[in-house]
């Protein structure tokens, strides 16, 4: 039942994410996170936050 909750989320667009990779950089790209929802299973990249 909760399962089939989360994936309404994910389908209205509110995910669950996990953090699977952060690369640090600096300058103007600054550092960057690989996150991935954990019931869809959806990844993008996003900029990390301080």
């Amino acid at each position: 039942m909760l399962k089939q909750i989360y994936r309404w989320f994910c389908y209205i667009g509110i995910h669950r994410y996990d953090i699977i990779d952060t690369k640090y950089g600096f300058g103007a790209a600054g550092s960057t996170e690989t996150v991935k929802c954990k019931d869809c299973g959806i990844a993008k990249i996003r900029q990390k936050k301080n």
